[in-house]
């Protein structure tokens, strides 16, 4: 992880906000939590983050017009992308990496699998 020990997370299910957020904090992390893909987008362009985790399917925006926003900016265009999502379908994972996704992990996880 990077000097600042960000995360952001963007999630529209409150459960699975918590979960992560609790996890993520407990290792150490300082976590945003957002929960719609418009203040997602606001908070990357407003904040440095070493890892972005962000949902599919979500209001506002989704996680991957998210990314492919992301990719259009000179600061965020390498950034550490995670896709947390239910959408695991082949043609969706082959979307996110070829978005430059980081790490795909789809729902239901168990908490263990989020330690960085």
């Amino acid at each position: 992880m990077g000097p600042n020990n960000r995360i952001l997370l963007v999630e529209d299910n409150e459960s699975i906000s918590k979960l992560v957020e609790y996890k993520l904090s407990k290792d150490g992390y300082k976590i945003d939590v957002c929960s719609n893909g418009l203040a997602g987008l606001d908070a990357i362009k407003e904040h440095e983050y070493d890892l972005i985790i962000l949902d599919v399917m979500m209001p506002g925006m989704s996680g991957f017009e998210i990314l492919q926003e992301m990719r259009t900016m000179e600061h965020r265009k390498n950034a550490k992308v995670m896709m947390l999502t239910s959408k695991n379908r082949e043609e969706d994972i082959a979307r996110g990496f070829g978005l430059g996704v980081s790490e795909y992990m789809g729902k239901p996880f168990k908490v263990a699998e989020l330690s960085m």
